[in-house]
């Protein structure tokens, strides 16, 4: 420690009045002359072009039309001047065969399970697949109906409060709160045979506002489709977890998948749905429960009485990766890592193709700007991935296949998935990035208000105060974290490579449905492509900065502060538990002190020292025994939480420990976390002893 505050004393006289992080003198000015001509270059009109074509037809994962999707883009990226190449991967994806739903009590109603064709929208016609939930099991089952609200485990915890059970009978749940795999296994572990979802008007119909013709939100026949994969186990191709799934590599066999769900599933739309529930007997719903249908809820169960089938047609199927490559000109092996998933459960053209004709357009004006004299110095990757939809399968292959070459030479990976849905802009990241983020939207401008990108996050996120103007010098916005849904988990939670995910939100109610098509985009969310636009720009100066930087503009203080607030709030939520099992944060608190002060230190070491590799310290947070349980997932301060599936749970190991009571593992894994961030702060050691000794 005394040797870091002689440190601090001789380079502090460092100036630090820089625009930009990471550049230093000449290098400062170059980059804010390429990056304005770089501004220039991307246009809303292109972005539209490309979303047209994307979306003219159904694209599922592994399907031809799939196919011709990733051709197009890889012909595009080769047209741009970029090195692009098609990788293949064969996967268990199984595509729907035979989908069925009746009412057979208290009468008999046989539901056409099949969306609105509209005369206007020429999406709307043409074949595609049925309501579906990939990887449900098959089978054929009939049983009452049990309304279980979101399907959380707090859910039925509460059903049970009211002795009602689950056991023998169908579930039905409202999408929404958690992931719809989690829904699938908590409807298992409580003794349902079947599982129905469906998207309740109240979270994104008729009671959020105008429904589609008139509006954005989902109407009564409109159905989020979707994968029920166990993603929070493992994700990828379920028969070849922890590597490639090459054309003729061993397999398991299906029965061994951890990550496969075991009981019938299917959605539904709230049309359908409101046939079930208004049939429902037994007590009114517990407070909050209670949805938007013009009806009382019940819990049932019965007398409404369901008779489900589902068969799937269950294959190896060929997936295609698009990889290409803008090459470094000095330090070619490093990389930043651009990419989105191509792949549609129909159109997609929200989810994924907004963001695909973001990177696309990204492409192409960085390759301009290439042939105007620009020179990264570390090269650029664009991944166009397959088969997302059904459990991230396409990038997490590839990560898995290319392991060493990340962990070694990847700076960062950034995601574009659902780029583009409405106005409003969010992200989420590792703490390490949240300043670096705020920094590039401060360089580009909302294209309706004129104002920063930076300054219209700020004032969404604080308009609650009385008066709400210019952020002050001092501001800063809030920022997500990462858990899971997306195609940076393998590159966070396997690798350990610094992640971020951007996008514009805003009334979006055609997820996975057929209405997610050009028209909607058109009609009711970026008429003039002008947000693609703006994201491009976003995306094209991360990609810059990141790939030109003489330092990486990386902050780990940011990081134990956010580590320290998990803990507090661990402490604060489970104080007479951990007391009672003497589990003591203290060390670990202790080590984040250390971490903090010798951060402050590094950010001005980098200035003087450039090359330390620091997106390197990101993979301190992982290890090789990987998370209890669940040993694919390697992260130690962040995961997808297991009965959460999207949502992030920070310190996973111990969170997860304590919610189960199980107090030997959390003191085990608090122990791991100890030593997690001794090993950071060795490595910040290391870089500090590395330059007082002048190498």
């Amino acid at each position: 420690m005394r040797k870091a505050i002689i440190l601090l004393i001789v380079i502090s006289g460092i100036s630090t009045a820089q625009i930009l992080t990471g550049f230093l003198g000449d290098n400062l000015k170059k980059q804010i002359e390429w990056e304005e001509k770089f501004l220039k270059i991307p246009s809303a009109k292109n972005c539209e072009r490309h979303l047209f074509i994307l979306t003219e037809e159904p694209h599922p994962a592994g399907s031809e039309t799939g196919y011709r999707v990733a051709e197009y883009i890889d012909s595009l990226f080769k047209s741009y001047g970029l090195n692009s190449k098609i990788v293949d991967y064969w996967v268990y994806l199984p595509y729907p065969k035979e989908i069925s739903l009746e009412l057979i009590q208290p009468y008999e109603i046989k539901f056409e399970l099949k969306e609105t064709a509209w005369n206007w929208d020429k999406d709307t016609y043409d074949d595609i697949f049925t309501f579906f939930n990939a990887y449900s099991p098959d089978g054929e089952i009939e049983a009452q109906v049990v309304y279980v609200n979101y399907g959380l485990p707090e859910d039925y915890e509460k059903l049970k409060e009211l002795g009602i059970s689950v056991k023998g009978k169908i579930a039905i749940a409202r999408y929404g709160k958690s992931f719809r795999g989690v829904k699938a296994k908590v409807a298992e572990e409580n003794g349902a045979i079947g599982l129905i979802i469906y998207s309740d008007p109240m979270d994104d119909g008729y009671m959020k506002g105008d429904v589609y013709p008139r509006g954005p939100w989902r109407p009564e026949d409109a159905v989020q489709r979707g994968s029920i994969y166990y993603m929070f186990e493992y994700p990828g191709d379920p028969l070849t977890p922890g590597y490639p799934a090459k054309k003729d590599v061993k397999r398991i066999n299906p029965e061994q998948a951890k990550s496969l769900p075991r009981i019938p599933t299917m959605p539904v739309s709230y049309k359908i749905a409101s046939e079930i529930l208004k049939n429902l007997s037994g007590p009114n719903v517990p407070e909050g429960w209670q949805g938007g249908l013009p009806f009382a809820y019940h819990t049932g169960p019965g007398p409404a009485k369901v008779k489900m089938k589902v068969k799937s047609d269950w294959k190896i199927r060929q997936i295609k990766n698009v990889i290409a490559e803008i090459r470094g000109f000095e330090e070619p092996e490093k990389k930043i890592i651009m990419g989105n998933h191509h792949d549609a459960w129909i159109y997609g053209a929200v989810d994924p193709s907004s963001g695909t004709a973001v990177m696309l357009e990204t492409a192409r004006a960085l390759s301009k700007l290439i042939k105007q004299g620009w020179k990264p110095k570390r090269s650029i990757l664009f991944c166009a991935w397959d088969a997302e939809e059904y459990g991230l399968i396409g990038s997490t292959e590839w990560v898995e296949e290319n392991y060493n070459d990340l962990v070694k030479n990847a700076i960062a990976y950034i995601n574009v998935d659902a780029a583009v849905s409405g106005k409003n802009f969010e992200a989420s990241s590792v703490p390490s990035l949240d300043r670096f983020i705020e920094e590039v939207i401060k360089s580009v401008n909302d294209p309706e208000t004129g104002n920063s990108i930076f300054a219209e996050t700020w004032k969404r996120q604080n308009k609650s105060l009385k008066q709400v103007s210019n952020p002050p010098d001092t501001a800063k916005i809030k920022f997500g974290r990462l858990g899971s849904g997306s195609d940076y988990t393998a590159f966070l939670d396997f690798c350990g490579i610094p992640s971020i995910d951007m996008r514009f939100t805003g009334p979006y109610g055609v997820y996975h449905s057929q209405l997610d098509n050009f028209y909607w985009m058109k009609n009711f969310c970026d008429p003039s492509f002008k947000y693609h636009e703006t994201m491009a720009k976003i995306v094209g100066l991360v990609l810059m900065r990141l790939s030109s930087c003489d330092y990486l503009p990386f902050n780990y203080g940011d990081y134990a502060d956010e580590i320290e607030k998990y803990i507090i709030d661990i402490e604060r939520n489970y104080e007479v538990m951990l007391k009672t099992n003497g589990i003591d944060f203290g060390g670990v608190k202790e080590k984040i002190k250390i971490m903090r002060f010798y951060s402050d230190t590094l950010n001005l070491i980098q200035k003087k020292f450039p090359k330390v590799e620091v997106q390197k310290l990101e993979q301190k947070f992982t290890q090789k025994i990987g998370l209890p349980n669940r040993d694919w997932y390697k992260h130690r301060i962040y995961a997808p939480g297991y009965y959460l599936g999207y949502g992030t749970q920070p310190l996973p190991g111990i969170s997860e420990a304590l919610q189960s009571g199980n107090f030997e593992v959390a003191k085990k894994e608090t122990k791991l976390l100890e030593e997690v961030i001794d090993n950071i702060v060795k490595e910040i050691q290391n870089f500090t002893k590395t330059f007082m000794e002048g190498k």
